[in-house]
């Protein structure tokens, strides 16, 4: 989901009051960041709390072999320690052919993605990548609406269904749960009762088909909200919502609805330059809201960076809990900076990285570093209050900046391992 897709965040193509209300009644972070620009890396940071460099894991071919040290434990794991019943329900991209695989570290486990699924079932009633569905090689890629058989359910609906029975199940517990939607995400498939013929008409079909998975997930976080209002359970709930990338790029659009079917950009990032894959703040910047009511003030706007992995350092403080032994954290607990308790002044991160394969990028303050840029440029640095594009380099008149930022980055960088799968290091 691109940062500009809901609402709250300027998007202006579909509805999002759930998402909006979210924002509403907690606190929306204008500079959210997450910790790669890909899903695998991505959720590795939320789930490990951590940069997820550490283990190898900077791309996505290193999913199926980095490995996290038993030692570092997930926050699943962590929650659990501190009396939690977890839950995880989607998308779980993280090794699974050895070590701890989702079933062993959460309660339960429902609708287990480890990298995409159709989200219409197939013939046999099973979602082809899915749980005990058949894998991505059988996958319905044609981009469609559905459902093709009546009463057919679509995934993000049950993904939603399968979250709510959790917190009716377990809302005499504390709880955890982690709902991963897959949407928006190829292949390109929705309800058609949620099509929006206006949106159709002005843009495109493949951008009414976007726009109809962004409201199913709108939807579900509708349902989120109002079962945690029915178990009695919503003033004393952290919820937090955060997308793992930027907007999807693809091919061209072939006429027609091809097996070959994607367009350029699907999200919109707004003021954001660039998307998934890139290290530009479109393609790490994202929707990023917390809303707690009997704790975090409603209606807030918090402008310093934040990265995902704070939110394992975020929901353990709410638990009362401290990190596990042996688990290095490199995200802050933000609940002092959203509730009034931390210093003015004082931000949770004096300088954040990135690093996948050849491509990097640093942000202290308002100053971003970066060689991973799309332009074409080497080393470019950018002022993001003044230049939010990434479009104009001034690296050559702050020689001193790119030397500061650079020399935080090679640091960082030279306490990592080589990636997993053989990428390149600093």
């Amino acid at each position: 989901m691109a940062y500009s897709d809901p609402a709250c965040y300027g998007g202006d193509l579909q509805e999002t009051r759930n998402i909006d209300r979210l924002a509403r009644e907690g606190v929306r972070f204008t500079d959210g960041y997450v910790t790669a620009a890909v899903c695998g890396p991505s959720r590795s940071g939320i789930i490990t709390g951590t940069y997820q460099q550490k283990f190898g894991m900077q791309a996505n071919s290193d999913a199926n072999t980095y490995q996290i040290p038993a030692q570092h434990k997930l926050m699943p794991e962590a929650m659990a320690a501190n009396g939690y019943k977890t839950g995880l329900v989607g998308k779980w991209n993280m090794p699974y052919d050895r070590g701890r695989q989702a079933k062993d570290v959460f309660t339960e486990v429902h609708g287990l993605m480890n990298w995409v699924g159709d989200f219409w079932p197939n013939a046999d009633g099973k979602y082809n990548g899915v749980d005990d569905g058949p894998g991505a090689n059988h996958m319905d890629w044609l981009p469609h609406w559905g459902p093709e058989r009546p009463g057919d359910e679509y995934l993000t609906d049950k993904l939603t269904r399968h979250a709510v029975e959790f917190i009716e199940k377990y809302k005499g517990f504390p709880f955890f749960v982690y709902l991963a939607y897959n949407s928006p995400h190829s292949p390109w498939q929705a309800k058609l009762s949620d099509r929006n013929e206006t949106i159709a008409q002005l843009y495109s079909e493949p951008k009414a088909i976007y726009a109809a998975m962004v409201t199913a997930v709108d939807d579900g976080v509708g349902r989120i909200l109002d079962t945690l209002v029915g178990a009695g359970v919503d003033p004393h709930t952290l919820v937090a919502f955060v997308s793992d990338n930027g907007p999807d790029s693809g091919r061209p659009s072939q006429p027609g609805w091809q097996s070959d079917w994607q367009v350029l950009v699907m999200g919109n990032a707004g003021p954001l330059g660039g998307g998934k894959n890139q290290l530009r703040d479109g393609g790490i910047r994202v929707p990023f809201i917390m809303r707690w009511p009997e704790r975090i003030p409603a209606g807030q706007e918090y402008t310093q960076p934040v990265m995902s992995f704070d939110l394992y350092s975020t929901f353990l403080a709410a638990a009362g809990g401290i990190a596990p032994n042996g688990t290095e954290l490199s995200g802050a607990n933000l609940l002092p900076y959203v509730d009034g308790r931390a210093d003015n002044g004082s931000r949770p991160h004096e300088v954040l990285f990135w690093k996948a394969a050849q491509k990097w990028a640093v942000r202290r303050g308002d100053w971003k570093l970066t060689n991973g840029n799309a332009r074409g440029w080497g080393e470019a640095l950018f002022n993001l209050r003044d230049d939010i594009v990434e479009r104009h380099d001034v690296s050559h008149s702050m020689p001193d900046i790119v030397a500061d930022l650079k020399a935080r980055f090679l640091e960082w960088c030279s306490g990592l391992p080589t990636s997993a799968s053989g990428l390149s290091n600093c």
